[in-house]
């Protein structure tokens, strides 16, 4: 019984080997998600080396995003630098205490003319209104390259609701 065992034993570490030596390994990306009080964070993959990292300030409405240039330098420079006041997008006034939810998703946006965008989006839920907006930023890592704190501008994707009534 022992040998039966051990003969099962090596098979499984013969299968696993086998398995992990010949199989393609597909790259682990995760993005994170933080907020604290009027502030929130998240990071947005871009394409498949470059990620980006994403703020939304609640009293302002003010969404920002700063890609770091690492292609060119040894120390991550800032590359560019995105920004747009989502308030009036979402029809928020700042005076009411708006409560805000913001999340990076992998949503691949159509090229438009020349210009590209990064493979994620950023989505923003305003909680009294019930309205979301999606967000994308421009991106071509080719250009990244010859960046060194250029400014851009997030492209609003969808502006909607996901609840019907206002909370008040």
């Amino acid at each position: 019984m022992f040998k039966q065992k051990l003969v099962w034993l090596a098979a499984g570490i013969l299968i696993g080997l086998f398995c992990g030596g010949f199989m393609t390994h597909a790259p682990l990306h995760a993005v994170a998600t933080d907020r604290q009080d009027n502030f929130a964070i998240a990071t947005v993959p871009l394409d498949d080396e470059q990620e980006a990292v994403a703020f939304l300030d609640f009293l302002t409405g003010d969404l920002k995003a700063t890609v770091f240039n690492t292609v060119r330098t040894q120390v991550p420079q800032v590359g560019v630098i995105y920004s747009k006041n989502i308030l009036n997008d979402l029809g928020v006034d700042a005076s009411k205490n708006p409560k805000f939810l913001m999340v990076s998703g992998r949503l691949q946006v159509r090229p438009q003319g020349s210009m590209m965008y990064g493979a994620s989006v950023i989505y923003v839920a305003e909680v009294n209104s019930g309205k979301v907006g999606v967000y994308a930023m421009p991106f071509n890592r080719t250009a990244l390259q010859n960046a060194n704190g250029v400014a851009g501008e997030f492209m609003t994707v969808y502006i909607g609701a996901f609840r019907q009534a206002v909370v008040r």
